[in-house]
């Protein structure tokens, strides 16, 4: 672990949510997270994440709409921040609009375990 240290998860499915925060702090992330785009807007205020991890499907909103937003609107300050967008939604159009709004990457949940989540991260300070 270099650089990118500090990890919001914001993921609706609690039982997800806890298996990813225990994963990351596991692996001595300091893990912040949220149940949606209202609580995500709340952390931000005292909470500078260097990655995080975005569900598509967040109550009330879009989670791509929620990334449009943290890329465009500078009082959020997430526009240098790794953005990865989670979704059970195997589909290339979902992947392919995250990516062109300013994702850094996606994720399939079903095609990842928890643990792995800081290989994912790695990855990222490598680019």
């Amino acid at each position: 672990m270099a650089g990118l240290k500090n990890v919001l998860v914001v993921e609706d499915d609690a039982m997800i949510r806890d298996l990813y925060k225990m994963a990351l702090a596991n692996a001595e992330y300091t893990v912040e997270v949220a149940d949606s785009a209202d609580e995500l807007y709340s952390k931000l205020a005292r909470f500078k994440p260097d990655v995080m991890f975005l569900d598509v499907m967040l109550p009330g909103t879009s989670g791509l709409q929620v990334l449009k937003e943290l890329r465009s609107n500078p009082k959020f300050d997430c526009t240098d921040i790794k953005i990865v967008v989670l979704t059970n939604l195997a589909q290339r159009t979902v992947a392919d609009n995250a990516m062109n709004n300013g994702a850094d990457g996606y994720i399939i949940k079903a095609d990842i375990l928890p643990k792995d989540l800081p290989k994912v991260i790695e990855s990222l300070e490598e680019e």
